[in-house]
C-alpha cells in the first residue's frame, strides 16, 4: 500500500452468489470500491454476468452433487458448524488468498459468511468484515447453533461486524443476550445522480399512482398493501378519488398477490409489470405520486428487512413514503415528515394513511435526507474509513 491519501488496498470479497438481481447493493459497492482499489470477488456461484459484469471474479463451487452433499446442505440449513467444512474449498480459497495477498477480507451475510470463515485459517490476522443485511440478523438468530457461531466469530479480534441500521445492531445484541456488541453502522448508499427527479417533466396524473418495487416475499407485505388499497378504493368510490397501484418485481408470492387482487375485484386498478431494471424503476418513480412499502416481520421464520433500498431511491426521487414501523425504516423515514409509518399489518390505518398521503406533493426534504445520510459516495467513504481504521492507518 502507498502513503495515506494515495492508498490502494487489495480487497477480497466473498459472496455466496454473485450477482443476485435482488442484491444489487452488493454489486454496486464492489463496483465503486474497484474504481480506487484492487478487488477480487470469490463466489460459490457466478450468475448474471451479462447483467452484472465484473472481471476479477473467481468461482469456487462449495460441493458436488452427491448424497453426502445433500445431507450437509440440510445440516447447513440447520446451522451445524462442521457441515460448512470442505477440504477442497479450503484449499482453493487458501491458495487464492496467498496469491492475491489481500489487505482486507469482506464477506456478506452472516450465515453465508460461514462458508468462508469455517474454511479459512487467518494466520496473518487479515482484518475480516462481515456485513449483516437482514435475514442473517433476524430469523437466523432463532437458532441456538447460529447464535453460537455469531458469538464465536464476534470474539475474534480479526472480525469486524457491519450492520445496516442501529436497530439491527441492537436486535442482534438482544438475541445474543448481550447489552452491547462490537460493530459499525453502515447505511446503504443510493446513487442520487441516477435517482433524481426530472425537473423538465411535468407529469400530471389523472389518477393517483401508488408504487411498490420489491421482490414478492412475505416480509415485503404485499398482502396488506393490497387489502388496504382495496379499502381505500371503496372510500374513493364515494368521494370520487381515482387511483391505481403498480406492484413491480417478482418472487414466490407474486402469483398469490395477483390472485388476491382478482379475488377483491380490483384487477383493473393494480398492475404487475414484473422485474424492472434500474432504468425501469426510475421511470416508474417519475410517474408515481406515492411510494408504498408495507414491511413486516414474517410469521413463518421471523425474517426482517434491513432498510429497503427501494425506499431510499424513491426518497431521492422526492416521493412521499408510506411504510411501517419496521426494523431500521424509522431511521430513514420520519413519521409525518417524510411520509407516514403505521404498525405492521394494520390494514385499517394503512388505508387511512393512503387517503391522507394522496394529497401530498413531491418532497424535496426526502431527497435532502438521502443526500445527507444515504448517498452512495458517503457509503463508500465510510466503508473505506472502516478498512483503514482496521489497518491502523
Amino acid at each position: 500500500m502507498e502513503k495515506l491519501g494515495e492508498i490502494n488496498m487489495r480487497i477480497l470479497v466473498f459472496v455466496k452468489t454473485f450477482a443476485n438481481p435482488t442484491l444489487t447493493f452488493i454489486y454496486s459497492e464492489i463496483l465503486e470500491m474497484s474504481k480506487k482499489h484492487e478487488v477480487l470477488v470469490i463466489t460459490n456461484e457466478r450468475r448474471n454476468d451479462e447483467l452484472f459484469p465484473f472481471q476479477n471474479v473467481k468461482e469456487v463451487p462449495f460441493s458436488t452433487e452427491n448424497i453426502f452433499s445433500k445431507i450437509k446442505l440440510k445440516l447447513q440449513y440447520n446451522n451445524v458448524p462442521w457441515s460448512f467444512k470442505n477440504s477442497n474449498f479450503e484449499k482453493s480459497i487458501s491458495e487464492m488468498v496467498e496469491n492475491f495477498k489481500p489487505d482486507i477480507i469482506h464477506t456478506h451475510f452472516g450465515f453465508e459468511s460461514w462458508y468462508f470463515l469455517y474454511n479459512f485459517k487467518n494466520r496473518l490476522q487479515i482484518p475480516i468484515f462481515i456485513s449483516f443485511h437482514g435475514f442473517d440478523a433476524s430469523h437466523k438468530l432463532n437458532s441456538w447453533l447460529y447464535r453460537q457461531s455469531v458469538r464465536k466469530f464476534f470474539k475474534r479480534n480479526d472480525i469486524n461486524p457491519i450492520f445496516v441500521s442501529n436497530f439491527m445492531k441492537k436486535h442482534v445484541a438482544d438475541k445474543l443476550g448481550l447489552k452491547t456488541i462490537k460493530g459499525k453502522i453502515l447505511y446503504y448508499g443510493t446513487d442520487t445522480e441516477f435517482f433524481k427527479p426530472d425537473t423538465d417533466r411535468n407529469i400530471k396524473n389523472e389518477e393517483i399512482i401508488f408504487l411498490q418495487i420489491s421482490s414478492f416475499t412475505e416480509k415485503k407485505g404485499h398482502e396488506y398493501t393490497i387489502k388496504a388499497f382495496h379499502k381505500y378504493l371503496q372510500l374513493g368510490s364515494k368521494t370520487g378519488i381515482k387511483a391505481k397501484m403498480i406492484l413491480a418485481g417478482d418472487g414466490s408470492l407474486r402469483q398469490s398477490a395477483i390472485d388476491l387482487v382478482e379475488q377483491l375485484k380490483i384487477a383493473d386498478k393494480v398492475s404487475f409489470p414484473g422485474i424492472v431494471t434500474k432504468f425501469g424503476a426510475r421511470e416508474l418513480m417519475m410517474e408515481a405520486n406515492i411510494f408504498v412499502h408495507h414491511s413486516i416481520t414474517s410469521l413463518t421464520v421471523g425474517d426482517m428487512e434491513g432498510i429497503p433500498n427501494a425506499i431510499m431511491e424513491a426518497m431521492a426521487m422526492e416521493l412521499p413514503i408510506l411504510s411501517t414501523f419496521h426494523s431500521g425504516i424509522p431511521e430513514l423515514v420520519e413519521n409525518n415528515l417524510n411520509g407516514y409509518l403505521v404498525k405492521e399489518r394494520d390494514i385499517e390505518d394503512y388505508s387511512n394513511k393512503m387517503d391522507l398521503i394522496s394529497n401530498w406533493s413531491k418532497l424535496p426534504i426526502n431527497r435532502e435526507k438521502v443526500e445527507m445520510l444515504f448517498e452512495k459516495n458517503t457509503h463508500q467513504k465510510s466503508l473505506e474509513n472502516f478498512y483503514l481504521e482496521a489497518l491502523n492507518i
